[in-house]
């Protein structure tokens, strides 16, 4: 495989990963039980915006709890793949208000191909962006 195939590959997984993440920003995602039990690991970790710390059960119950229908936007995504299993992608979240954006936010999240070949959350941690 040329250098090329390799960078192609490369930026379809990061396509891809960031597309699931970008799944996990819908609320109908948010609150669907079966799509975030396969798509988070279940080491799950989250260090949230809020400074308190999450595992896959507390965040499950959270999300599917929560009834926040306010769309979250994303962008400037990066992505570095750690190694053939592991990718970490950094972007900037956000919601509107009338326009606003609010809660703005950097994130980290740190994905994990797992036995079955599919790619799991890790990791997530978002920390307020100061303005």
């Amino acid at each position: 495989m040329n250098n090329f195939d390799k960078e192609h590959d490369m930026q379809k997984l990061f396509d891809h990963l960031i597309t699931l993440e970008k799944k996990l920003h819908h609320y109908s995602n948010r609150d669907n039980l079966e799509f975030l039990e396969n798509i988070l690991h279940p080491a799950f970790l989250e260090f949230c915006r809020s400074g308190v710390s999450a595992d896959k059960t507390e965040t499950l119950l959270a999300l599917t709890q929560a009834n926040n229908l306010l769309e979250i936007h994303s962008e400037n995504f990066q992505c570095a793949q750690i190694d053939a299993n592991t990718v970490l992608i950094t972007y900037l979240s956000f919601q509107l208000n009338n326009g606003i954006r609010i809660k703005q936010t950097l994130r980290s999240s740190i994905w994990s191909k797992n036995q079955h070949n599919q790619w799991q959350l890790r990791f997530h941690q978002g920390t307020p962006r100061s303005l």
